[in-house]
């Protein structure tokens, strides 16, 4: 932690290096106090700030605060452009700005439009500017607004003196980051390796793991009918391959693409499906809310959540964040309800529970339990995205455990228990809760690969002592990847780089055929063998077009979103490629 800095706000104006806003009217409260410390003092007190209010979801990383500063640089030329906010007109241009389409007052405000300006969406400026813009409505409006773009979410909001020390810094220009920021390496190189743990893993899991039990326990899958062989199931959904949109996704010899859904609103952040495959969840960037797809009653249900669907193995319940609660029986949802408000009876609001949360259940009847860590947030595809999301993670990374008792209702949660996992996030969790497999972090924050580790759970009082030892390591990067429910496969997007020319069928990244590709972007999906470390693209996506978010259902089948800026249309799809290569 940084130590407590004592300092004076002097409300005077000192120089700023780069944008200067402009004066604030009489009438409006200032957006902030011009603060006159010290380059090398305002970043040691900034950075206490940001520690204390940002460090449990986003790794502190010179990169991180650097793509952060070049945000707000950008709020401020494009978006908080009248910051006097002289009249009604230009504080719903302000405001309208920050959403996702800015010509479209239905769709989601977005953090990224603010940068770190976002920490003060609270304060008295922007409640002004709420006023001034809706009237009547602003209090409503000024709510949304806050639960989609503020920062930081779930914990203690910056106050007006804490915000005009951390702005003053990114308005200056982050001057003294590097010596202030300070911190351990990041390892710089990436040594495969796999221990026997591995197999042995992965070979009881075989018969022991989610997909036996789900089998045993003939937990019917969603498009399955009479169908013994899960290779038979959903053949109702037409092929991938049969759209205009999708003609030569299928890689030969792995798997084939049915689209389940095709949908024109927009989906933000990433999409899980319950273990039956009957539901899909994910966020929507263009209705206040969710929704959640029943495939059974083709029916798309909306619900009071904002990001951060999760279903547990065992089919009993969901975690949604961003809701007046946020972890439900399943039961919720096979009510057939026509909306969901989050406050029905199988639903509890459980705060210990982190966002990018992921949900497990141990086997034999333990608890079930949800993992959540450092995250780096990974929205691409609504505009060319080049590579890679960043890898923001420090030497006190960690994963976070929230063992919960599900009562046959609700779900009751014991202590939660941190494991430092270093420079280690976008960290996700096995059905089982034995693995954990996560990104890492190298020099400049460029992922170098991804750590496999074993999770080792004893029971201590009311709760659990845990260790996590390191068994394997794959050097390749991509999204944040996905346990199969038998746990030999994890699945993950990869944005396609020039890299990929040569293993897309191209002459090399100069090839005037891939140009394409290095403007419009596009993201495909690929399934790696634990025990092996061999990983297999699965799809094959034209230029503007992304797959995402790949998780699987209990019986193997992966189901994935494709956004595709082509048709300004996304679809769920589902591959049956580890079925195929299993």
């Amino acid at each position: 932690m940084w130590r407590a800095w004592v300092f004076v706000l002097t409300v005077a104006a000192c120089g700023d290096n780069r944008h200067v806003p402009p004066a604030d009217a009489p009438s409006a409260p200032a957006f902030r106090h011009p603060v006159a410390l010290p380059d090398t003092e305002l970043a040691a007190a900034a950075l206490n700030v940001l520690d204390g209010a940002c460090s449990t979801c986003h790794g502190l990383t010179q990169a991180r605060l650097r793509y952060w500063g070049q945000l707000s640089d950008t709020a401020l030329a494009t978006c908080l452009t009248d910051l006097a906010v002289s009249a009604p007109d230009s504080a719903r241009a302000m405001i309208d700005c920050t959403r996702a389409t800015p010509a479209d007052p239905a769709t989601d405000f977005q953090t990224r439009k603010l940068g770190i300006f976002a920490t003060a969406v609270q304060l008295p400026w922007f409640v002004y500017a709420f006023d001034t813009a809706y009237g009547g409505d602003a209090r409503a409006q000024l709510t949304a607004f806050h639960d989609l773009a503020g920062m930081p979410r779930g914990a203690t909001s910056l106050t007006q003196d804490e915000f005009d020390v951390v702005a003053e810094w990114f308005i200056r220009g982050l001057p003294a980051l590097a010596q202030t920021l300070g911190g351990d390496p990041p390892p710089s190189s990436c040594t495969p390796s796999i221990s026997s743990a591995v197999a042995s893993h992965t070979t009881a899991m075989s018969t022991q793991g989610w997909r036996a039990l789900d089998r045993a326990t003939q937990l019917a899958m969603h498009g399955c009918g009479s169908a013994t062989d899960p290779r038979d199931c959903l053949t109702s959904y037409p092929l991938a391959v049969d759209q205009p949109f999708g003609v030569g996704w299928d890689v030969a010899g792995r798997g084939r693409i049915r689209v389940l859904r095709d949908e024109i609103y927009v989906t933000s952040f990433w999409t899980r499906s319950s273990a039956d495959g009957r539901f899909v969840a994910h966020g929507v960037a263009s209705v206040p809310g969710s929704y959640v797809i029943d495939l059974q009653r083709d029916a798309t249900i909306p619900i009071a959540a904002d990001y951060d669907p999760a279903f547990f193995p065992d089919n009993s319940g969901f975690v949604f964040q961003g809701g007046p609660a946020n972890t439900c029986a399943l039961s919720v949802l096979t009510a057939n309800p026509s909306a969901i408000s989050m406050t029905e009876p199988g639903c509890r609001a459980i705060t210990q529970i982190g966002l990018y949360q992921h949900a497990g259940a141990m086997l034999a009847g333990g608890d079930h339990i949800t993992l959540d860590a450092l995250f780096v947030s990974d929205d691409g595809g609504k505009l060319p995205t080049l590579s890679d999301p960043l890898a923001s993670f420090t030497s006190a990374a960690y994963s976070a455990f929230t063992p919960l008792v599900f009562d046959g209702s609700t779900f009751v949660p014991r202590a939660k228990v941190s494991v430092v996992t270093p420079f280690e996030g976008d960290t996700t969790m096995s059905p089982s809760t034995q693995l954990t497999i996560a990104r890492l972090a190298g020099p400049g924050d460029v992922q170098l690969g991804y750590v496999l580790r074993e999770i080792m759970a004893t029971p201590d009082g009311s709760t659990y002592a845990i260790t996590a030892p390191e068994i394997a390591r794959y050097c390749m990067t991509g999204g944040k990847p996905e346990f199969s429910y038998d746990e030999r496969w994890v699945a993950f997007h990869r944005y396609v780089t020039a890299s990929d020319a040569v293993e897309l069928g191209f002459q090399g990244p100069g090839d005037p055929a891939f140009a394409p590709y290095l403007s419009a972007g596009a993201a495909n999906i690929y399934v790696m063998d634990l025990s092996t470390g061999v990983a297999q693209r699965v799809t094959t996506m034209h230029p503007g077009q992304y797959a995402l978010f790949p998780h699987f259902r209990a019986d193997g089948w992966i189901y994935a979103q494709v956004r595709d800026a082509n048709a300004g249309h996304e679809y769920t799809i589902a591959s049956d490629a580890t079925l195929v290569l299993e």
